[in-house]
This record gives C-alpha cells, structure tokens and sequence, in this order.
C-alpha cells in the first residue's frame, strides 16, 4: 500500500495506542497489583469499573473514549518536556508556541472555517518568517534540512527522482546535471518573442472580460515546451498536457496537505494513475525520437556543440545523462516543466495584475519599454538589462506576490535556530514552514510600507538580500531565474508594443476623428481588472476589502481572492478587460 511506511506507524500511535493503554489500567493493571480474586474485591470498583454492570459498561467506554484526546496531549507533553530539558542542556530556549483560548488550540480550526476559506488545515507545525531563522534553514545548516522522506513519497509518482524530490547526494547530482542547460548564454529573448506574440494577437478584442491567468498558463507551457523540446504545440495538445499537469499537482499538494493519512483518501483508486498516463503518451515518443536522432549523430561521427541551436534541452539531456537513461530523462523533464511554467505562469499572472491596479505604475513601464526597446525591432539582452524600472516592477511583484510562497524543510538531527533572545532548540525529525510570503510583508523586514506595491524601493537595491528570498536562497537557489526574467521583460515590452499599436487605439474604425466630433481619439490600450466577470463563489470575500481585513488582502488593498497550492495564484482566475 502506498505511503504504508509512514501511514501504519502513524495509525498506531493516533488508534491503537490509545484504547491499548485504557485495556493495560482497565484489564491487566489490576490483576498485577492485585493477584487473587479475594485481593481485587477490595479494589474501589470506581477505580478498576471492571464489573459487568451498566454503570461499569459506561465507564469503561468512557475511558476509551477520552483516551484519544488524553494520549495525544500526553505525547505532546512528553514532546515539550523533552524538548525543554534538551534546550536546556545546549543553554537554548524552546520554539514559543502559539496559546489561543481553547485546548489544542481548536478555537484556530473555528476561526479558519468561518474564515470562508477551504484552502487551509490545521496540525501541529513550526512556522517561520524571520529572515535570520530562513537563512539558517537554507544555508548555515542546509544539510540538516531537507525535503524528507515524507514528501519524496508523496511526490514519487509524480516528480520521480527528479530535482526537486531529492536531498543529499542524489540532490547534487541532479544540480549538477542540470546546471549547464540553464546558463544564461543558452537563454535570450529570441527563444519567446514568436510565441508571446503569437498570444498577444490572440487577445480578446477591446471591452470583453477573459481569465488572463488561464491564457498566460497556456503561454508559461508553450513556453517551456518549445525551449525543452524545440516543438511548437498544437492548441489541443497543449490542453492536454497542461490538465495533466494541473491535475498531478494538485493531487501532490492535497497529499502534502492531508499529512501522513493522505493513502487512506485514495483507497481504491490511484488520483495520479491517469494524469500520469497522459504525460507519459506525450513524453515518451519524443523521448524515443530524441534518442534516435542522438544515436544518429554518433552513428555518424559527429560531435555536437553545446551551444548548437538544433539542439535543445531534451536533446542535451540525453547526451549528458549516464547511458541515456530514458526515466531519468523523463523525470528531469517533468520537473523542469513544471517548474517552468508554474513559476513563470504566476510571475505573468501577478505583473499584470498589479499593472491594472496601479495605473501610475503601469505607465511608468509603458513609457520606458517603449523608449528603451522602441515600437519594433529586436529585443536584446542590452535592451532588457537597459530596462531598470521594468526589473525593480518585476521584483517589486515577486516581494510582494512570490510565486512559491511557502517552503517545508525537516531536520534530519537537532537544529539550534538564531532567535530574539538566544539561540532556540529544534528536535531532530521535525517540519518547518518557511513562509516567504510572510517574511516579504513584514513591516519588521521592509519597512512601515510594506503592504504597499512601491517599485522605487528597489531604485538603490539597498535592502538586505535575505529579506527577499522569491528565487529560494543558497544551494537550492533557482535555476530558472534566468529564464523567468527574460520571459517576463520580454512580455511588458511585447505586450506594451502590442496596446499601442494603431489598429488598438480607436473603439470605432469607421469613424472619422476630423468630421466626428464624438469619435473617441486615439490611445493606448490598457490593462484593467473584469471583477463583474469573477466566477461566483471565487469573488474576494468583503471582510477582507477593509484596512482591518485579516491581512489576506494587504490591509483591504488587493481586489482579488490570492491563494496558494503549490504556487500563487488566484482563484477562479485574473479576470480583465483591455480597454
């Protein structure tokens, strides 16, 4: 049974251990301390109710009852205690721990469910956002934290030994391998100008509401396909292969959600069986051609560059991997897919929201793009990195909306955590949720206006690089970044060159601006936000619209419902208009 290695020893403890330990007091206990029957009359039958009566039946189904809720508090006080005397001995103190009104802080559970939102759950975790504690996670002690056995087993059936289901060893192995096809000489803005202009002509026309974050989806994957692969999809396979992946990974992230129970949700059915079937039919014939054209060059005698332009990650994958490993391939491939398109989906998504919430900002880009790139002609590595408003816009969205927002590490053995007043104790063989999402809305890390979209913080780039960890942070910093940023410039200068365009500018075509009068004059297409074309049930909820919502909304500034499964997005997508 999947996940059993981790799911029996964990049904022990939560099922069996508790009605086990009233059975031992109840049942052998008495006939212990009290041999002969003549013995255990004089026991008070109210201590050991082991009388065939119904007050005894009551009690004793009572006892098992409550044994539940008992043992778990007596597991977690002997955690604590053990956790205190440790601390104590390396002169460090425990994690604070969060005390709310009701035991077990069940009254959390209550505010989450009236909270309208179905998209959390509640157990016991550490959480961080403290920049000093993230950057201990992920540097000073990296190899004392990994992703853990847990989550690799989750993911096994999805991510393989792939990147990111790997630590340790295997882990570098893999970054090894994968480093070269991401440097920044494989990667310019010719490889994405066909495709994002090929989207952009595709835009509904002026005045009708679309889900930009959908299409933008189907961009990040056609995208990642056509540097991976070199083959431009057709529109229905795209489909396909972005539903597979949409689906494996929500299944993965419930899983991670649900905790070490997750195989009892997926008795009799296997959730990743038919998503998976779907990438494998699309992965492997071009897989297996790939390997016929690498045996034909060596057949041949030739010896490819690196840097050849036939070749693409796919075809340079199976000249590094050890005997042309074809499950490696495909597992490298998937998680790099789906990197790619999940992280550049969620930049896109989030830059253009925030270009139709702050107008003022929005021009300031409109205006430097097309000074610095022009209203055509080509678009160069000079020409993006000339585009210094652009670069402080897409960090100023990455702070404030990044796109992994969430990242769990388990420590392998102890771990002392810097805090406020000393060192803090971490036991071996515990989570933690670094919340960098958290950590880059801190009034303590960016300042009093950190809940505000300023672009021009970034100006003198003076703020502490560990307050800002949307690429992740030493060793396992992203690979991709490169990629990200170079699809994102080349996306505000091709998307404004697009709304400036003449055929853009009037909302009448047949209208003559010298003879009529109430012909409206020309001007630039912008991007605004379709509330009214919101899915019902998606709409942010109005407690969250004022400066005294429960942070979710930045104080009542965002105007949409942002969420978090793997990565952000928002649900029911980013409804706008280009008026």
């Amino acid at each position: 049974m999947k996940g059993s290695r981790f799911l029996f020893p964990a049904l022990f403890k939560a099922l069996v251990l508790p009605p086990l330990v009233v059975y031992v007091l109840l049942h052998i206990l008495p006939r212990l301390a009290f041999p002969t029957p003549t013995c255990l009359s004089l026991v008070p039958p109210l201590l050991f109710p082991l009388g065939p009566g119904l007050l005894g039946r009551v009690l004793r189904i009572s006892a098992y009852l409550i044994s539940f809720p008992a043992v778990f508090i007596l597991r977690s006080t002997i955690s604590a205690r053990t956790s205190s005397w440790a601390a104590k001995k390396l002169g460090a103190h425990i994690i604070p721990r969060v005390e709310r009104r009701w035991v077990l802080n069940v009254d959390i559970l209550q505010d989450w469910a009236r909270s309208g939102s179905d998209d959390e759950v509640g157990r016991m975790m550490i959480i961080t956002s403290d920049p000093r504690v993230m950057k201990h996670v992920l540097v000073d002690d990296f190899d004392n934290f990994v992703k853990g056995e847990k989550f690799r087993e989750r993911a096994w059936d999805f991510l393989g030994d792939g990147i990111f289901n790997s630590d340790g060893e295997r882990w570098k192995f893999h970054r090894t391998f994968l480093r070269p096809f991401f440097h920044p000489t494989h990667i310019t803005a010719s490889n994405f100008i066909i495709p994002i202009s090929r989207f952009l002509a595709a835009l509904p026309p002026r005045g009708q509401a679309f889900d930009i974050q959908q299409s933008v989806g189907d961009l990040a994957l056609r995208i990642a396909w056509e540097w991976i692969g070199g083959e431009d999809l057709a529109t229905d396979e795209l489909a396909r292969l972005g539903e597979a992946l949409r689906e494996a990974q929500k299944v993965v992230g419930r899983r991670v959600k649900i905790g070490t129970v997750w195989p009892l949700f997926e008795l009799g059915k296997d959730p990743l069986e038919e998503p998976m079937t779907a990438l494998r039919r699309f992965l492997v014939p071009r897989i297996s051609r790939a390997c016929l054209a690498r045996d034909k060059r060596r057949e041949s005698g030739e010896s490819p560059e690196f840097a050849s332009e036939d070749l693409h990650l796919l075809d340079r994958l199976l000249e590094a991997s050890e005997g042309g490993d074809a499950k490696l391939v495909e597992d490298q491939l998937i998680n790099v897919l789906l990197a790619s398109r999940d992280t550049t989906n969620s930049l896109l998504t989030f830059a253009v929201y925030c270009l139709a919430l702050h107008p003022d900002v929005a021009e300031r880009v409109r205006e430097e793009v097309l000074d610095v790139a022009g209203p055509e002609g080509s678009i160069t590595k000079e020409t993006i990195r000339d585009c210094k408003f652009s670069r402080c816009f897409i960090n100023e969205v990455l702070r404030l909306f990044p796109p992994v927002p969430l990242n769990i590490r388990r420590t392998l053995r102890p771990s002392l955590l810097p805090g406020p007043d000393g060192p803090l104790y971490m036991p071996g063989n515990t989570s933690i949720i670094l919340a960098t999402i958290l950590m880059q809305r801190d009034s303590a890390v960016w300042g009093d206006d950190a809940q505000v979209f300023d672009p021009d913080r970034w100006a003198d780039m003076g703020k502490e690089r560990e307050g800002f960890m949307s690429w992740n942070y030493g060793p396992r910093m992203c690979l991709g970044q490169p990629l990200a940023l170079t699809v994102a410039h080349t996306f505000l200068i091709l998307l404004y060159r697009h709304l400036a365009q003449p055929s853009n500018n009037t909302h009448n075509d047949t209208a003559d601006p010298d003879t009529d009068v109430t012909a409206p004059r020309p001007g630039p297409l912008r991007v605004h936000l379709a509330p009214d074309a919101q899915p019902e049930g998606t709409r942010m909820p109005d407690a969250w619209r004022t400066d005294r919502g429960d942070g979710r909304a930045r104080g009542g500034r965002d105007r949409v419902w942002v969420v978090a499964d793997v990565v952000l997005a928002i649900k029911g997508g980013l409804w706008v208009r280009l008026e």
